[in-house]
């Protein structure tokens, strides 16, 4: 149910024109919700532009998630960054200020930045309450080799990062997988794959 209003609502940002470009959430509705969801309201998240509808499952109306580099501060959301990964190393500093888990959606594009081993080393070094959830749809024999070869939890294992892994995009598997990450106040990887 909460995917559906997150594609309602995702519409309704479509047709406001979003700066710079609408990225829908599509396919990955199921996951925004589910990691929303696991996270809580209360709790800060650092999401892409791709991911920040689901600040409505929060009350956040569709209008104020028009143009990205604008926070949500009500809603705990972060500005989202231009520069894939920086998210990470965002939701790092929100954790240690806030002492409270931080959810960060990270894509593949994210996922093969330097910020985001930067981020993993942070947390672990400071044991910044960040859960990392690693979104990995089926990417096309043709994406760049950086992505492709990319093991987030071989990754989050070598900076001593605990990871679960989800198979699927489906809300309720994601969302628990969330709350149980988010309950260890430990910095945290979820792998959510296609």
């Amino acid at each position: 149910m909460s995917a559906a209003a997150l594609r309602e609502a995702d519409a309704a940002l479509a047709a406001l024109g979003p700066v710079p470009a609408h990225l829908p959430v599509g396919g990955l509705a199921p996951v925004v919700a589910g990691a929303f969801a696991g996270i809580g309201p209360g709790r800060w998240a650092a999401v892409g532009p791709r991911h920040r509808i689901g600040a409505v499952l929060r009350g956040c109306r569709p209008d104020r998630l028009r143009d990205p580099a604008d926070g949500a501060r009500p809603w705990r959301l972060l500005p989202a960054s231009g520069a894939p990964g920086a998210r990470a190393l965002h939701a790092v500093g929100a954790a240690l200020a806030s002492a409270e888990p931080v959810l960060c959606l990270l894509g593949p594009a994210s996922l093969g930045a330097g910020a985001f081993a930067e981020a993993l080393q942070c947390a672990a070094l400071t044991a910044a309450p960040v859960v990392f959830v690693a979104v990995l749809p089926r990417l096309p024999a043709d994406a760049p080799v950086a992505v492709l070869s990319l093991d987030p939890a071989a990754l989050a294992a070598a900076c001593g990062v605990a990871s679960t892994e989800v198979s699927g995009f489906h809300e309720a598997p994601v969302a628990a997988a969330v709350a149980a990450a988010a309950a260890t106040f430990r910095p945290a990887l979820v792998c959510i794959r296609a």
